[in-house]
């Protein structure tokens, strides 16, 4: 069993999760971390929320966002402005 840590990020604000809980591995860690940024995009001040999902030995595991977030839009590109060389 390892101790993982919820740190959340927004916009330039970290706020480090100093008691964690414990899994049995990274996976369950992940989908638990999913959850609460899921949960927490919810609110409007927490919009742009990021969770890093960490090992007690610091170790980043997993950096994850809302499934709801809105993905960026595709920006066309001038084909005049693509330098192949």
């Amino acid at each position: 069993m390892r101790r993982y840590l919820f740190n959340i990020c927004t916009a330039d604000v970290v706020s480090r999760d100093e008691v964690g809980r414990i899994f049995s591995s990274d996976g369950p860690a992940v989908a638990y971390g999913q959850r609460i940024v899921d949960e927490l995009t919810k609110d409007a001040d927490y919009r742009d929320a990021v969770i890093d999902v960490v090992t007690a030995s610091g170790r980043l595991v997993a950096r994850l966002i809302s499934r709801e977030a809105p993905l960026l839009p595709r920006v066309k590109q001038d084909p005049r402005q693509v330098s192949l060389h």
